[in-house]
């Protein structure tokens, strides 16, 4: 017989509980195990194939994150598990309150509107994919958390890999000091040093909410170790923040700490013994923040310019994608068009991302999925926030746990996320994304009244659940083991077995069919073994799914190897309908409108391409660059052509000016951008640096030498000209 929750054995005195509950400590451990990994396998972005050796795949996926699509997947896969092991055996679902999930939602329906009339493709499906397992996650942890082990087991496994990644990347600026280079600003397995930093202005508030309930609620000696262990994660978290050398990322910490000092007092949770331990991980962080040439150096005069830039930069990037969003206001310019969508709004030069989880989603998906995302937030806060009265000190022991101070964490974490989105684009990390929706989880797990009981058949419960769970599957394992053998395929390019790279790279289309990276990368390879047909028809595929200027410009030059200059132009042309700054595209247009490139004298059509790249020179996109070392060599191309136009006809001031200006180009190029090439060849990073393009910048650099040299002979300025020549010898010998 069963009574209240305890089932009585056949002699009527020996009690035990349900075996139904076995199941929640299994699947909460599944669902905190998903979340922890996550920073670990899918913390970069895709970016398309990476190179890497088939040796080395497991060391990419599991160590490095070089492969963000199978990380996803994998990730998936554990919160996927713990789902169906819930739907399996949990008699009642818990659902978020309707105020938050029917905004949510909606705001994915939207995206997936957006996607569908914008056809954008793969990209528009794997940004779907990812914010739908983000609903998974927030559906599964607020039907299986609650104020118990579960609880216990989800948090303690976010924070301790928290702290281990923050360690991590602890280790790895100590490495890069010790081998001399002392500005580097942590990675660890995340993208960039900003989005690391907003995955732990997450975790690190949720942290201090462990660590402000651990000294209330345990006792000696229990308080005492776990309370050593969450203050050395958190400084550890800490540090690492400070080491990614990110100011927005430092700045949305405060007003997340303030946030939840503030809110912990209001709710008198405050503790005399807590508030030592943050004493003390401030002193011990002070130091770091001495000690780090990263976080010092922001100060230095050089590193100052560069923030100019990169502040500018960032700001310009809010403006264009501001632009973006009001030009195409209902469903944007297709949700994961970004890239291809924003450029021509922008008066910046090149990005991914907006800068701006807000104004990037507002640009995508059009204004209503914005309105959406608030309204959801609001109603996440409304109930997550709500306050509880504490348990009775006087109940006999034992008496329930205060879980007021997690929450405060949770509410402080997404606040500070909250913060960081609006200066950078966190989610497009598909971990800070699973980060972001366990908070969102918890928040309303642990909230007062932040869920509601629906009753579901056993039936349909287990049936949803595996089929949510197949489909989900099946597109991210398509999407991971795509990325698996593109990214052997574009190593075996590298080392040149073209044969080998075909088959992988017809293994990734075969996984994911519709992928245009691979599609271009496989045409590429085809065009190579000199089959020019299939090279063709996979490029053009590759072009209509993913029109960046980028892929426009390489069909165009496969066109002009070929001879096939109408097509050439064409491509070129549509590329800089796609982006008006693409100076690659200008100057093969400049070059094609020139019959004889032999002959300095322009022809009308050449000279107004030229002079349309050197009035970006002066405008925005020339003055603000997000990496101050990136020089552009194609003013420097632009003003040597029309310094030689200019002698032609006669106009020699007009030729001086064009070659002096030509020359501070590529000085500023051999100065600051090949140093930084040279740097990312030696480390590996093969895009970095391009043999022949060196070689071609550096013939222009000799010829404007050897021609303002003779210019000046006939100037009488024997010394400048004898200048000119030595350097000219000096690069040569180089």
């Amino acid at each position: 017989m069963r009574s209240n929750g305890v089932e009585h054995l056949g002699n009527g005195k020996a009690k035990a509980k349900p075996s139904a509950h076995a199941w929640m400590p299994w699947s909460a451990g599944l669902l905190g195990a998903g979340v922890a990994l996550a920073p670990w396998w899918s913390g970069s972005v895709y970016v398309g194939a990476r190179p890497i050796a088939p040796s080395d795949t497991l060391t990419a996926l599991l160590w490095n994150a070089d492969m963000p699509l199978m990380g996803a997947f994998v990730v998936s896969l554990l919160i996927l598990a713990g789902s169906v092991q819930a739907a399996w055996h949990m008699p009642m679902w818990r659902v978020p309150v309707g105020r938050f999930l029917v905004p949510l939602v909606l705001l994915i329906g939207w995206l997936g509107v957006s996607a569908a009339v914008k056809q954008t493709g793969w990209a528009g499906h794997a940004r779907l994919a990812h914010w739908l397992m983000a609903l998974m996650t927030i559906l599964s942890l607020t039907a299986i958390v609650r104020r118990n082990v579960a609880g216990w087991l989800v948090l303690s496994l976010m924070v301790m890999s928290a702290s281990l990644i923050a360690l991590r990347a602890c280790g790895e600026y100590l490495v890069s000091a010790l081998s001399g280079i002392t500005n580097w600003r942590v990675f660890a397995t995340f993208f960039n040093p900003n989005l690391l930093a907003g995955y732990l202005v997450m975790v690190a508030p949720l942290t201090m909410g462990l660590l402000l309930m651990v000294g209330r609620e345990f006792a000696e000696p229990r308080r005492r170790l776990y309370g050593a262990l969450l203050t050395v994660g958190l400084w550890l978290q800490l540090s690492a923040l400070v080491l990614t050398a990110s100011r927005l990322g430092m700045l949305s910490f405060v007003g997340a700490a303030a946030a939840f000092l503030i809110i912990a007092s209001a709710w008198k949770l405050l503790t005399r013994a807590f508030l030592m331990r943050l004493a003390v991980v401030g002193v011990l962080l002070a130091g770091v923040l001495w000690l780090s040439a990263p976080a010092t150096q922001r100060l230095t005069p050089q590193a100052a310019v560069q923030d100019v830039h990169s502040g500018a930069f960032r700001v310009e990037t809010w403006k264009g994608a501001l632009r973006a969003a009001l030009a195409n206001p209902i469903v944007g310019i297709g949700t994961g068009a970004f890239e291809w969508g924003y450029p021509r709004y922008a008066s910046v030069g090149y990005t991914r991302a907006a800068h701006s989880t807000y104004l990037e989603l507002a640009a995508e998906s059009g204004l209503p999925a914005l309105i959406l995302l608030l309204i959801a937030g609001v109603g996440w806060l409304q109930r997550a926030a709500q306050r509880e009265m504490p348990p009775d000190l006087n109940r006999p022991v034992p008496r329930a746990m205060d879980w007021r101070p997690v929450r405060v964490g949770v509410l402080a974490g997404v606040l500070g996320a909250v913060l960081h989105n609006a200066v950078d684009s966190d989610l497009q990390a598909f971990a800070n994304l699973i980060t972001l929706s366990a908070l969102l989880g918890l928040g309303l797990a642990l909230a007062v009244d932040g869920v509601y009981a629906l009753p579901v058949r056993p039936l349909e419960r287990r049936g949803i659940a595996l089929t949510i769970a197949l489909l989900l599957g099946t597109i991210l394992s398509a999407f991971g083991l795509g990325e698996w053998f593109a990214n052997q395929g574009r190593y075996q390019t590298l080392v040149s077995h073209i044969p080998q790279a075909i088959e992988l790279y017809s293994l990734a289309r075969r996984f994911d069919a519709t992928n245009p990276d691979y599609l271009m990368d496989a045409g590429e390879l085809y065009y190579a073994l000199g089959r020019r047909e299939t090279a063709f028809e996979l490029m053009q595929r590759a072009v209509r799914l993913k029109p960046t200027a980028r892929n426009l410009y390489r069909l165009g030059t496969y066109y002009e190897r070929e001879g096939d200059l109408a097509q050439a132009r064409m491509q070129f042309q549509a590329a800089l309908k796609h982006d008006p700054h693409s100076l690659p595209a200008l100057l093969k247009l400049a070059q094609l409108a020139q019959p004889d490139p032999n002959t300095p004298r322009l022809t009308e059509e050449a000279r107004a391409y030229y002079e349309r790249i050197i009035a970006l020179q002066s405008s925005p996109y020339g003055r603000i660059r997000a990496i101050p070392q990136i020089v552009e060599t194609a003013f420097g191309f632009a003003h040597l052509a029309l310094a030689r136009h200019y002698r032609a006809i006669g106009n020699l001031n007009q030729a001086q000016t064009h070659y002096e200006q030509a020359l501070a180009v590529f000085r500023a190029y051999r100065e600051l951008t090949y140093p930084f090439h040279l740097a990312g060849r030696a480390a590996g990073l093969h895009g970095f640096y391009n043999p022949e393009r060196e070689r071609q910048i550096l013939s222009a650099h000799l010829q404007v030498l050897q021609e303002l040299a003779t210019l000046y002979e006939a100037q009488g300025r024997t010394q400048n000209a004898q200048s000119l020549r030595q350097e000219y010898a000096r690069l040569s010998a180089e």
